[in-house]
Parts: structure tokens; C-alpha cells; sequence
């Protein structure tokens, strides 16, 4: 134990329903108190700074007023500051911050007596309204009825089609809550879609709003996190990290996008967002919103439990009509880069129209193999059991596991041909095939390598708003809540492996996919049309998924998933491991097993390698706990990380376990 140097905060960081969620966490995901505590605080907490901002206003004092700022002399910074406070007799921290004052001119004017720190009092506050304005929206007979049924504490699963207007009932029942002097906090499964939630709801609504995401400045994440724990902020929107963020008076919570995997931590902490969010809403004693035009099938069979409330939105509001879809049959037709003739003449069919064409294909780079035609020899990572990326803008080849950039050869390292070819197509070789069939039209390309830069998805997003005639193409970026109401038609480029993949949650996640995507088509008074190129153009449910909608396709797969023992009806946990050598792991997770008793009611599936074995130069098992019993299976799990701790093994490897894993490959 280590003294006390000092007391850093009168009062305490996390409020106790916060310590309350974070000691469940604890205990449901098996993870060190001390880690889940890290995780629920800003990096320059943790740091040591103060969790309430001092309340204090640098003003000049009598000597100060009478003082004539050339008599200061050589110090041209703090005349600067004198001159600007016999202007205006205060300054806080942001306006010196604005000014460029640093803290040793300060200090010089304070031993002079020309300045002082003073407390400042609180700003009383204003009674204003706190909508700005509804742009002439009326809410829709169901919106109406999905709004008055939020109404008490309760977790309310919104299932709304794209494009029904689900954000007009956060917007609606956030107002209900800041009319009581409330704070709302809203979470989005990505960063990129912060710019626009906040755009809708600073249009919205006149009081403060703050954003916390990993894309802040540690400085700039502390100031809005003590703004939401001081309640100066009144709503509060974030990425799967917010869900820590403390706010006094929450009186609704809201998880957009709920069925995304994005709200999963994959590394350390392995939590999820969305069901710390409900936790906290039973905490709370508050509605949580978990809306989605494609809920996960958790969510949809605890609707069916009764632990949620089902309300649907079945229509697309403002008299817009649903996207159509049309199968594109693959078989034996010649290809140029993944599009097929008939893809080709409907794209330029609507660009003459002034519209706009969503073409979607989830890789990016230019070719997933680059291959040379002398010796069949594929470019391969040394790292990784996977193959490298041709990017063909900077001219290197790339893995998307571990991240290892390599030149692009000039030569075979088998057979020294420089015969190579690139097979397989990217988002970047569909964007170059685009610009030579349509060279007079913008293509837009949307992906992380587009957007590494600052704001540049949000130029991009703008440039697409204006309207004109223009191609997009991208990866999921392009999937996750964007409105873009020139885009008439959407095409889906290589779907295939989703349904066809050793992941049982493969076919849930392509199917959301395919909606999600194909929503983003005719979202205002044109209609819109979504073509997927497919080789299996009668699978029967690829077929009832655009016949019948999400909700038929999901009752199929729940069968599916009940008949399987899989989840929602059963409970998982995985333990991974990890070593630089190749039977380590494995070798580990099997004692692990071994070491365990017998638990009838909990099946334990392995050890056995990752379906990608090796990644980042370290060789990955596994070892799967299943059962219907949730408490069971906890029991047993919290023995196994007792003897994987006790193991002698253990200092060689890294292992973690992931409870209600999203990703079993």
C-alpha cells in the first residue's frame, strides 16, 4: 500500500449507480474491478486531474485598472493579458485558452497584484424552450403511438424499417425528458456517424450537447465528460465508451443502430455497450430505446420473453416509399471487376436521370490476391495465416489482420517473373472500372483508406448531400444510418460468403447487412431499387428475406438457432489463448479442460486452433463453454479462470475471455 500524496476530488468520480454497473460488469464478464474502473474514466483522470473543473475567472484587480500596460516593459504576453482585462473584467479558462496565455504569465501578473483568481458564480439559468426549431416535421400515426408508449421505465426495442423515422422518436421522446430538466445520452456504433446525429440534434434543440468518442483529445474528452457530471450538458452523444459517462439527472437512454457488432469491445474489457445499457436503465430506473431496422435476434428473443417491449414502425414516413429488390444471377456471365452487364446498364440508366447509385462491396484496396501467372505463387503474410491486399494508390501490398505493409515486388520471390496479376476485386479496382465506364460522373469513394484524414468522411458525406449525379462506392461505412436522398438504386457486390460462412451468426449479420445497405436507397419521394449479384440466386433465405422483410427472415433463423442449441437459447463464453509458439496455446486451454469438474449441464467444445491460426505472429485457440443455464455456466467459467490463473503456463501465453462472444472465428 502506497500513502496518500493528496486528495485530488472533494467528491467522488462515479456516482453509486456507476460503481454499481461497474462492479456487475465485474462479476458478469469475469474482468478485474480495477480495469472495468480504468475503462469508465478519461485518460487524464486516470492521470490524476480533477474530476469538477475549478469554477474560476482570472479578473483584475484596482491596482491592475490603474495600471498603464506599457509600464510592464519587456513582456509583451503580459501586457497583452492586462490590456484584454481592463477591456473585459474576466477572463475564464477557455477565453485565456483562446488568447494563447500560458500559466507563467499568469502567475507573473498575479505576484505583481495586477490579477487575480476569483470563483465564479454559477450562470443562472435561462427559461428558454428547449427546441430550436421541428422544420415543419408532424410525427406519423405510428411514430405518435411509439412516442406515447415510452413512458416508463422499461428497456423498448424500436423496430423501425429504413427510412421510418426512428430518429424523430428519440428526438420526440428527448424533448419529453429535457422538458424535466433532464439529461439524455445517446449511443452510435461509430464515430463517423457523430457529425451527423449531432448536426440533427443541434438543429433540434438549444442546450448544450457534447460528443465523446476515441476521435477527442484527451482534453477535449475530460471537458466534455465534466460537463455531463456537472450537468451542464444536457444530452450526450457517444460511441460504445459513453456508456460510462456520468450524468446526474439521466432520464432516457438510447442505443441507435443496437444490432451492431461495433458496440462489442473486441480487446481487454470485452463488454457490450448495449447490454451495459440496459443494465444501467434498470439502475437508473429509466427507459432505454434500442432501435434498428435490423435488430439482433437477442433482442428480438427477449421481446418475445417479455424482458422487452416490441414497437414497430412497418412504414417509411414522409409517404416514401420501400425499396424494391432484384436478384442479379451470376451464372455464367462475364464479369468486369465484379460487375455484371445488366449491373452496368442500370447504373447508367439512373445516373441520366439525375440520380445518384450506391454501389457496395465490403473489401477494400484494389485485389484481395495478387498472383503471379508463371508459378501460381500468391502474395501471403508472414504474420498471418491470410493473404495480402494489393493497394494500388501508394503502391504496397497490405494485411488487414495484423496491419504489415509491404512495396509491391518487381520480381517473383519464386520464380523471378514479374508477370503478376491482381485477382479478386476492391473497392479501389471497382472505383477505377466505375471511372472508365463513366468518366463524366464523380465517383465518391468511402472507406477506412478514404477517411484517415480528420473530418474527411465528413466532407465526403457533404458533397454527396449536394445532390448532383454521382457514383459511390464503399465499404459497411457506407451501411450504418446515412441519409443520402439522391441515391435511387444500390447495388451489392459479392454477398455470397455471408451465407456460407463456419460462423453461425454469418447469415444474421449478412441478411442485416443486405437491409441496411439496400435502405439507404430511395429514402425521400424517388423510389428506390436495391440489385444484388448473386451465384445462388434460389436460396430459399435469400429469397424470403427480400420477399418477406427482416422480421420473417429472423423467426427462420431463431428456429434455426432453438433446433441447434445456439444462442439466444443457450449462453456462450470463449476462452482465447495465445503464444509465439505453436502448440502453446492449445497446450494451455487443454489443461484449462482438464482441470475442470464435470458439469453435465455445460458442454465444453475444444480447445481447438482459431480458423485463423496464426495472426500477428502468434498462434490463437480456443475453448468454447456452452450452456443453457446462465448461472451454470458462470460457475464453471469462474473456475476456469481460477485454474487458468494458477497455471504455470500462464506467464508464456496471453489468454482473455470473452463472454457472449459476437465473433467465434
Amino acid at each position: 500500500m502506497k500513502h496518500i500524496i493528496e486528495i485530488i476530488d472533494q467528491e467522488p468520480v462515479l456516482s453509486d449507480r456507476l460503481l454499481q454497473l461497474c462492479h456487475w460488469a465485474t462479476d458478469y464478464y469475469h474482468h478485474p474491478i480495477g480495469d472495468v474502473l480504468s475503462n469508465a474514466l478519461p485518460v487524464s483522470l486516470r492521470k490524476g486531474a480533477p474530476a469538477q473543473e475549478p469554477n474560476l475567472n482570472l479578473t483584475i484587480t484596482d491596482t491592475g485598472k490603474a495600471f498603464d500596460p506599457a509600464d510592464i516593459g519587456r513582456a509583451p504576453r503580459q501586457r497583452a493579458l492586462l490590456q484584454a482585462l481592463q477591456l473585459k473584467s474576466a477572463l475564464n479558462k477557455d477565453d485565456l485558452r483562446d488568447l494563447d496565455i500560458k500559466s507563467p504569465v499568469i502567475a507573473a501578473l498575479v505576484k505583481k497584484n495586477l490579477v487575480a483568481w476569483q470563483i465564479r458564480e454559477p450562470d443562472a439559468k435561462r427559461s428558454v424552450d428547449v427546441i430550436r426549431s421541428y422544420d415543419q416535421i408532424e410525427p406519423s400515426n405510428q411514430q405518435q403511438d411509439a412516442i406515447n408508449l415510452i413512458d416508463q421505465p422499461g428497456t423498448y426495442l424500436l423496430h423501425g424499417i429504413t427510412g421510418s423515422g426512428k430518429t424523430e422518436v428519440y428526438l420526440r421522446a428527448i424533448e419529453e425528458v429535457l422538458r424535466k430538466n433532464e439529461q439524455a445520452l445517446v449511443l452510435v456504433p461509430e464515430i463517423g456517424l457523430t457529425p451527423q446525429t449531432l448536426s440533427r440534434f443541434t438543429q433540434r434543440f438549444t442546450v448544450p450537447i457534447e460528443t465523446i468518442h476515441s476521435g477527442l483529445t484527451n482534453r477535449e474528452r475530460l471537458k466534455a465528460w465534466q460537463n455531463a457530471a456537472e450537468g451542464k450538458a444536457q444530452i450526450v452523444i457517444g460511441t460504445r465508451s459513453a456508456i460510462f459517462t456520468p450524468l446526474p439527472n439521466l432520464g432516457l437512454l438510447v442505443v441507435d443502430e443496437e444490432h451492431d457488432g461495433s458496440f462489442k469491445q473486441q480487446e481487454g474489457f470485452r463488454y457490450s455497450a448495449r447490454d451495459l445499457a440496459v443494465m444501467r436503465g434498470q439502475l437508473e430506473k429509466i427507459p432505454v430505446i434500442l432501435g434498428s431496422a435490423t435488430p439482433a435476434l437477442e433482442s428480438l428473443h427477449n421481446c418475445n420473453l417479455g424482458k422487452y417491449k416490441l414497437i414497430k414502425l412497418p412504414e417509411r414516413s414522409a409517404g416514401a416509399r420501400r425499396e424494391t429488390y432484384q436478384l442479379l444471377n451470376l451464372r455464367n456471365k462475364e464479369l468486369k471487376s465484379g460487375l455484371s452487364p445488366e449491373l452496368i446498364v442500370q447504373i447508367r440508366d439512373e445516373l441520366e436521370k439525375g440520380n445518384q447509385v450506391l454501389v457496395f462491396i465490403n473489401r477494400r484496396g484494389f485485389a484481395p490476391v495478387l498472383f503471379c501467372q508463371e508459378c501460381q505463387w500468391i502474395a501471403k503474410c508472414d504474420r498471418c495465416d491470410a493473404r495480402l491486399t494489393l493497394h494500388l494508390e501508394r503502391r504496397f501490398l497490405m494485411c488487414h489482420h495484423c496491419g504489415v505493409q509491404l512495396r509491391v515486388p518487381n520480381k517473383c520471390g519464386e520464380c523471378h517473373s514479374g508477370q503478376f496479376i491482381p485477382l479478386g476485386a476492391g473497392t479501389q479496382r471497382v472505383e477505377e472500372t466505375l471511372s472508365s465506364i463513366y468518366p463524366t460522373y464523380p465517383i465518391y469513394r468511402i472507406d477506412r483508406d478514404s477517411t484517415l484524414s480528420k473530418g474527411s468522411l465528413e466532407n465526403l458525406v457533404n458533397r454527396i448531400q449536394e445532390g448532383q449525379p454521382a457514383i459511390l462506392v464503399g465499404t459497411q461505412m457506407l451501411a450504418k444510418g446515412h441519409h443520402f436522398a439522391g441515391v435511387t438504386l444500390v447495388a451489392m457486390l459479392e454477398i455470397d460468403a455471408g451465407f456460407f460462412s463456419s460462423d453461425y451468426k454469418a447469415m444474421e449479420r449478412t441478411g442485416q447487412l443486405i437491409l441496411q445497405v439496400g435502405g439507404r436507397a430511395g429514402r425521400e419521394a424517388r423510389q428506390g431499387k436495391v440489385m444484388l449479384q448473386t451465384q445462388f440466386a434460389d436460396q430459399p433465405i435469400l429469397q424470403q428475406l427480400i420477399r418477406d422483410g427482416y422480421s420473417a427472415f429472423a423467426e427462420t433463423i431463431l428456429a434455426e438457432r432453438k433446433l441447434n442449441d445456439l444462442p439466444p437459447f443457450t449462453y456462450q463464453c470463449l476462452f482465447r489463448a495465445e503464444s509465439t509458439q505453436r502448440n502453446s496455446a492449445m497446450d494451455f486451454l487443454e489443461e484449462v479442460s482438464a482441470k475442470l469438474p464435470p458439469e453435465p449441464s455445460v458442454e465444453m467444445l475444444g480447445p481447438i486452433p482459431q480458423t485463423m491460426e496464426k495472426r500477428a505472429g502468434r498462434f490463437r485457440a480456443q475453448l468454447l463453454f456452452s450452456s443453457r443455464s446462465r448461472s451454470l455456466l458462470h460457475r464453471l467459467v469462474k473456475e476456469g479462470v481460477a485454474v487458468a490463473q494458477a497455471s504455470k503456463r500462464s506467464n508464456r501465453i496471453r489468454w482473455s475471455l470473452d463472454i457472449d462472444p459476437v465473433d467465434l472465428v
